[in-house]
């Protein structure tokens, strides 16, 4: 049975910007405020730290993103850059000091559903 592996990796500028994104138009996602800092957290979730101002006063908050809404983010990010996802397959998602991974696991009969979904694309 074949199988294929697909992962697209996303800077951390890039994943910044797609948390950015992805706050626009889910409001109740994240507050405003400056992205500082995002990495794993523990049970594969995601922590991001954000500058909230409030008057004078600058006050840091560390939010917990679970890891559906992460490979959330990611598939939107890979939808508004038309880099193309298939709908079948297992979706996980890794970080590390290079960025952040979304993986894309394919086999048997998911993959020639993708080869299908993405040949409608051409």
């Amino acid at each position: 049975m074949a199988s294929e592996l697909r992962q697209i990796v996303l800077s951390d500028e890039e994943f910044t910007s797609s948390l950015n994104s992805f706050r626009r138009t889910h409001v109740d996602f994240l507050p405003n405020g400056e992205i500082v800092k995002w990495g794993a957290g523990d049970n594969g979730t995601l922590d991001v730290t954000v500058n909230i101002k409030g008057g004078s006063t600058i006050n840091k908050m560390t939010f917990t993103i679970e890891p559906h809404d992460v490979i959330d983010i990611l598939v939107r990010f890979c939808m508004e850059n038309n880099v193309p996802v298939p709908r079948a397959g297992d979706k996980s998602w890794s970080s590390s000091d290079k960025g952040i991974t979304l993986t894309i696991a394919l086999v048997g009969p998911e993959l020639e559903r993708a080869n299908i979904d993405l040949a409608a694309l051409a």
